[in-house]
């Protein structure tokens, strides 16, 4: 009893469970952290995803993103059906549409024409693609190398020159923006590798395309004209997954393996700022609204307007009718020359956020000539004109 009034005693026997206790608090302390973090990284491996499938869409090799679907396979757990959809040939347009009827949860735009389509249709961005290149690019016009052209000022309305498709930045909004002003005979409608093989044969005397991709140091091609930039592509995210998807969806694609990132083209970055290139694009758009690519040559540039008005045909309560021209008001607004059979005309006016929304439609160039159905719009007469507002996409159908 006498020893236990002995301060020295108490003091280290206090000393020593204090230590105990510092330890044993630490230890639960690490343990809890440890399992904590063990299992939040678990949950986000094995999490579970509201949706019970995924649609990686592309427009490149399929090989490429093969390992991508297995990667989020294993992530979010076996049950998870993960499609790759898409081609290297698939074109732009088409992609458009599977992005307008929501058919491809995660998009990889490659272009950002299809880019911006992904935006105006509500899908999220995730990440870049390229992202070891530039956030931008330019296109080049380009010869082949004993070529006797020097420059654009050199090109003549019997010059043939061979663009890609209406929807590719690089080998047609921007070219024909540098080469406003020009009369040439065009072959449009092509992919970078064989613009570059028909300029190399002498089938054509210029293309243009991506500069570092389509054009690169080529001892058998010249490059007479660089653009302007162009901002690069993006992966986004589709608006029916639910946001904590998107969110789950997004992490795991950014903490994917180098490789498996390289090899799909992916990698962190911000999204680009597509606003300057839009102006460029809608602005060449309302240049090309009165030129005819389905005859040679081709002004690049507005002229009078000869174009006989076709007729139309009505069907029930909507109304049917051929586009005959088209204006571009302001960036943002589209006015469709309409005509239909009962000798009427409209003037369909729909902004170019809505017509990305619209399946198959592609652009306003492509729309010239086509036959569309308006429904549950009724028209105004404002100036002695019959205007048709589309608010929604639904209004207006492209006929096959």
């Amino acid at each position: 009893m006498q020893g236990s009034n002995n301060p020295a005693k108490n003091l280290f026997v206090l000393s020593l469970t204090l230590i105990v206790m510092i330890v044993g608090l630490g230890f639960g302390t690490s343990l809890f952290l440890y399992s904590y973090k063990l299992l939040n990284s678990s949950a986000l491996s094995n999490k579970n995803l509201q949706t019970r499938s995924l649609k990686i869409g592309i427009l490149g090799n399929q090989e490429n993103y093969l390992p991508l679907a297995d990667y989020l396979k294993k992530q979010f757990g076996g049950k998870l059906e993960v499609v790759v959809d898409g081609y290297e040939k698939l074109s732009y347009q088409e992609a458009k549409a599977r992005i307008a009827t929501k058919q491809w949860d995660i998009a990889f735009t490659l272009s950002p024409m299809v880019s911006v389509a992904a935006k105006d249709n509500g899908y999220f961005f995730a990440t870049r693609m390229f992202p070891r290149n530039p956030p931008y690019y330019q296109s080049a016009i380009f010869v082949r190398a004993n070529s006797p052209i020097k420059s654009i000022e050199d090109l003549t309305p019997n010059t043939t020159i061979a663009l890609g498709d209406f929807n590719s930045a690089s080998s047609f909004y921007m070219p024909v923006y540098d080469l406003f002003g020009k009369t040439l005979n065009v072959k449009m409608g092509l992919r970078g590798q064989q613009i570059r093989e028909m300029v190399q044969s002498g089938e054509v005397d210029i293309g243009a395309g991506a500069f570092g991709d389509t054009v690169t140091k080529d001892p058998n091609i010249r490059i007479i004209h660089q653009s302007r930039n162009i901002p690069g592509s993006g992966v986004y995210l589709s608006p029916n997954l639910s946001q904590s998807d998107r969110e789950a969806i997004r992490q795991v694609l950014l903490d994917a393996p180098a490789e498996l990132q390289k090899k799909a083209n992916f990698g962190k970055g911000k999204e680009p700022d597509y606003s300057f290139f839009l102006g460029i694009s809608r602005r060449t758009e309302q240049v090309l609204s009165c030129s005819d690519f389905t005859k040679n040559p081709v002004n690049f540039f507005c002229a009078d307007n000869n174009s006989k008005r076709q007729t139309a045909m009505t069907k029930n309560t909507s109304i049917v009718g051929r586009v005959n021209g088209w204006s571009r008001p302001d960036d943002s607004t589209i006015r469709l020359n309409l005509s239909s059979n009962s000798g009427k005309l409209y003037s369909v006016v729909v902004t170019s956020d809505i017509l990305n929304q619209i399946p198959n439609v592609g652009n306003t160039l492509s729309l010239q000539n086509k036959m569309i159905e308006i429904n549950s719009v009724y028209p105004k007469k404002i100036n002695n004109k019959l205007e048709l507002v589309i608010t929604e996409p639904n209004q207006l159908r492209l006929f096959e």
